[in-house]
């Protein structure tokens, strides 16, 4: 690496890390106070409370690093330009690009480490967080569950599984109902008044199935009935469910997949899928956004850039809601919707970085 780049690379780094550091203390401060009559409420320790907002590090860094990568490029360039550096290395016959390729590198770096900040770490840190805050800082008592009541669990295949009682420690399920699918077809059905785990498989009793073809129904009755084509184990009923928007992109992808096989709308769920690739993609754009401006604007005070970082990330948050809110209610492509506020500023970042460096 050369000494220019080195150079441009450590003006930046030192921004984007100040921007990060204040981001952080800011949110802290602010929700310090939101919570502070719960904390002094309950006597929380100094070292709990600390370990709550550490655990809350990780989803603040996702939403501020995009902003604190804009206020670091609007600092960085904006002094480069302003004491006449970049005026004397574009003299010296360097492109705008090369200058700033290790801006570019740094702003590629954050994004993959915002997608696997956000797919790796901030989902079980913000369980984590919640069970801090619940149980050992409000100490909301939390029984272990005996038992589950009106229980919908997506299985395998396009299972659907209706259980209007599930009983934990007994393994066994009271007026349960397993729907099968065929390409978003009912293709089978079975409705039991009990089911019990043998230890291997499951098994139905008083009951009955029934078969949908051609239009056509035709039941069966049992009294006992093993089914050992079902993958679904006892855990898989006792534990509580986790949101989509708590999975990461791995699980909400399955979770997707087993909605298509059972016929279900996803359009909704896909575009949250690609929001999880779509926004950490927006750091290296703020980044182009703002050398493209920062490189023909000699900004004099961090305030101006501030206010810059903080006008541009509000559009494009709106635009994100615009499109997530219109995907959602189907009224755009799942991909549009997810995907446009990316494409709209990726182009508009594109035309000034080229004019930029035209100029």
């Amino acid at each position: 690496m050369r000494i220019l780049d080195r150079y441009v690379m450590r003006e930046f780094l030192s921004y984007v890390g100040l921007g990060i550091t204040g981001f952080i203390v800011i949110f802290v401060v602010v929700d310090l106070f939101e919570k502070i009559d719960v904390f002094l409420d309950h006597r929380a320790p100094l070292g709990l409370v600390a370990r709550f907002y550490l655990y809350r590090a990780p989803e603040v860094v996702v939403l501020a690093l995009p902003v604190a990568l804009l206020l670091a490029t609007f600092l960085a360039l904006g002094q480069l330009n302003k004491f006449g550096e970049l005026t004397a290395m574009r003299a010296a016959g360097l492109p705008l690009l090369v200058i700033l390729r290790t801006v570019f590198g740094v702003a590629a770096g954050a994004a993959v480490v915002a997608l696997l900040l956000g797919e790796l770490v901030a989902p079980s840190a913000s369980r984590e967080r919640d069970r801090i805050y619940n149980d050992q800082i409000q100490h909301v008592r939390r029984d272990i569950a005996r038992e589950r009541a009106d229980v919908t669990y997506l299985g395998a295949g396009g299972r659907m599984y209706y259980i209007r009682l599930y009983l934990v420690h007994e393994q066994r399920m009271h007026e349960v109902s397993v729907l099968e699918f065929a390409q978003g077809k009912l293709a089978g059905r079975v409705d039991a008044a009990e089911a019990t785990w043998d230890g291997n498989q499951w098994v139905f009793s008083s009951g009955w199935v029934r078969h949908f073809e051609g239009g056509r129904e035709r039941a069966e009755p049992f009294v006992h009935l093993p089914m050992p084509q079902l993958p679904e184990e006892p855990r898989d009923f006792a534990k509580e469910s986790i949101q989509p928007s708590e999975m990461n992109f791995l699980q909400l992808r399955h979770y997707i997949s087993k909605l298509r096989a059972s016929g279900l709308r996803v359009a909704g769920y896909l575009v949250d899928l690609h929001l999880k690739l779509s926004f950490p993609l927006f750091n290296v754009i703020v980044v182009m956004i703002g050398a493209s401006v920062a490189t023909r604007l000699r900004l004099q005070s961090a305030a101006l850039g501030f206010g810059f970082s903080v006008i541009i990330a509000f559009v494009y948050w709106g635009f994100m809601q615009l499109g997530k809110a219109l995907g959602h209610s189907g009224l755009l492509s799942p991909y549009v919707a997810a995907w446009m506020g990316d494409v709209v500023f990726g182009v508009a970042a594109v035309l000034l970085l080229l004019q930029a460096q035209r100029s």
